[in-house]
């Protein structure tokens, strides 16, 4: 697991590797949905500026789905989001998936990972500052 450390507007973001970027997972919550549903979003860096690099998850309103449990967007990301997801301690595989049109879903139980908490619970002016 590769991390690098990046100062934006004096606070210190601990940046992960995804493929050949550098990104910061970003957590919030789908408006539609049962249960406050799960988004996640990463954000890359380029000259000192996050910008938005991938939505990972997917909301599937329809779709029944456990707690802490969300669908990863596989539309938009390649199969390799599961596994670095996982390696990176976020969360695991339910096995379930949820459909959409002709697409397939997996569900991922962020509420299992220990990274989810740690980038879940910074504060909100610490996400601010880097997405606004």
């Amino acid at each position: 697991m590769e991390t690098k450390e990046f100062q934006i507007n004096g606070v210190k973001y601990t940046f992960l590797r995804y493929k050949d970027e550098w990104v910061f997972p970003v957590f919030d919550i789908y408006e539609n949905g049962l249960g406050s549903p799960l988004a996640m979003t990463l954000y890359s860096i380029e000259d000192g500026i996050a910008d938005c690099y991938a939505c990972i998850t997917v909301n599937l309103p329809e779709c029944k789905r456990s707690a802490g449990c969300q669908f990863i967007n596989m539309n938009n990301n390649d199969a390799g989001i599961l596994d670095w997801l996982e390696e990176y301690g976020f969360g695991k595989r339910t096995g379930k998936t949820g459909q959409s049109g002709f697409c397939t879903y997996p569900e991922f139980d962020f509420y299992k990972g220990k990274k989810f908490w740690e980038y879940r619970n910074l504060p909100e002016e610490v996400i601010n500052n880097l997405i606004y």
